[in-house]
């Protein structure tokens, strides 16, 4: 017995040459609750997985440190003059 499926455009199987769709099935079947659940947990891993296998190869991160931005003064040097307003 082979099974076909395709999902272009409706999920069909093709068993021996009779077409079954899967909309026939009960939406209340028992295998509802494993198929939601694998479906919880495979959703649940993609986004945890990456936290738990990280390639030991990739680079480092931004080195750490103090970054100075702007012109922040800590005493020692002249101030900035004023801004200046215009006098025309």
């Amino acid at each position: 017995m082979v099974i076909y499926e395709f999902s272009v455009i409706v999920p069909v199987l093709l068993i021996v040459g009779q077409m079954l769709d899967n909309r026939t099935q009960s939406p209340w079947r028992l295998s509802l609750l494993s198929d939601l659940f694998w479906g919880a947990v495979e959703f649940f891993s993609l986004f945890t997985q990456p936290l738990w296998f990280s390639s030991p190869c990739s680079p480092p991160g931004p080195p750490g440190g103090r970054r100075r931005m702007g012109r922040i003064t800590h005493g020692g040097g002249p101030n900035a003059p004023p801004m200046g307003g215009g006098g025309g």
